[in-house]
């Protein structure tokens, strides 16, 4: 019996052109339980969202905290270009477009987002699912996807479109002159990006006391 295909939840952002930033809008709540949403319903602020992969964290506004009259949870040192800081955190959901939501997010409090977004898109969601950005035609699209589905590697399908039709004991299509299963068709090396991750140093002794 074949597996069940894994279910998501999605949306796609489409710009009219070359896009330089990705902003999208979101819904920023105090946190609670999607299983157990408590009633009356929570409020959310809207905001505009900028989508940054250099941002390990998420981050709110000032003015989003202020409006939601949020808690803070903690503090955490923020580094940036010019230095670092200590900033409060906040436990928050938020809500993409598509009715796309993350729950559960530490984010930082940034105090000038930027005039116009109050919500920083980090890593922590962004590693959360499919993260995919083209640019066929001059015009930019972004698609994301929650939880993670799927590889999405352009190395392996352009072998495929190459490659793909080649017998094991077929001259290689790369012109080597060698066989498919000798060349291409044959184990790889991995590449520095992608090679086997050095083991960890052992332990450092302890002195006995």
């Amino acid at each position: 019996m074949a597996a069940p295909e894994q279910s998501f939840r999605a949306f796609t952002w489409k710009a009219n052109g070359i896009a330089h930033r990705i902003i999208t809008e979101v819904n920023v709540f105090e946190a609670f339980d999607p299983a157990q949403p408590p009633a009356p319903p929570p409020t959310a602020v809207s905001t505009l969202a900028l989508w940054d992969t250099g941002a390990t964290g998420s981050m709110v506004s000032t003015a989003v905290v202020a409006s939601l009259g949020l808690i803070p949870t903690g503090k955490v040192k923020i580094r940036h270009a010019v230095g670092e800081d200590i900033r409060n955190t906040y436990l928050v959901n938020v809500g993409l477009p598509n009715r796309v939501g993350i729950s559960g997010i530490l984010a930082s409090e940034c105090h000038a987002a930027g005039g116009d977004f109050g919500f920083i898109v980090g890593m922590d969601i962004i590693t959360s699912g499919d993260f995919a950005l083209t640019n066929v035609g001059g015009k930019t699209w972004l698609s994301f996807r929650t939880p993670s589905c799927e590889v999405i590697d352009y190395v392996a399908e352009a072998q495929t479109k190459k490659f793909g039709g080649a017998g094991r004991n077929d001259p290689c299509p790369c012109g080597s002159g060698r066989k498919y299963k000798k060349c291409h068709g044959g184990p790889q090396p991995p590449s520095p990006a992608t090679g086997p991750v050095a083991p960890a140093p052992p332990p450092t002794p302890q002195a006995k006391r």
